[in-house]
């Protein structure tokens, strides 16, 4: 994946969303613009957590490598319950 590919997810507006895959099966659901917070490069993710998610500076971070990714796709939003 490329990182105009991750940054155009990142951007959408309205802010949709999505789950990183990799070529591990490791998911990181990105439910928040920065929240966890992403750095993309040229040619690694960085994603820092938040601990607590109400912290503004991240915990612990993981680097990824855009080869690693195989794909985002959306979270679907959970659907209203009927009564």
């Amino acid at each position: 994946m490329g990182p105009q590919d991750l940054d155009s997810e990142l951007h959408k507006e309205p802010f949709q969303p999505f789950r990183i895959v990799t070529t591990t099966g490791k998911t990181y659901d990105i439910t928040e613009r920065d929240r966890p917070m992403i750095l993309v490069g040229k040619r690694t993710v960085i994603i820092g957590f938040r601990v607590p998610e109400t912290d503004p500076h991240f915990d612990r971070y993981e680097v990824l490598s855009l080869v690693h990714i195989v794909r985002v796709e959306p979270i679907p939003h959970p659907q209203a319950q009927a009564s």
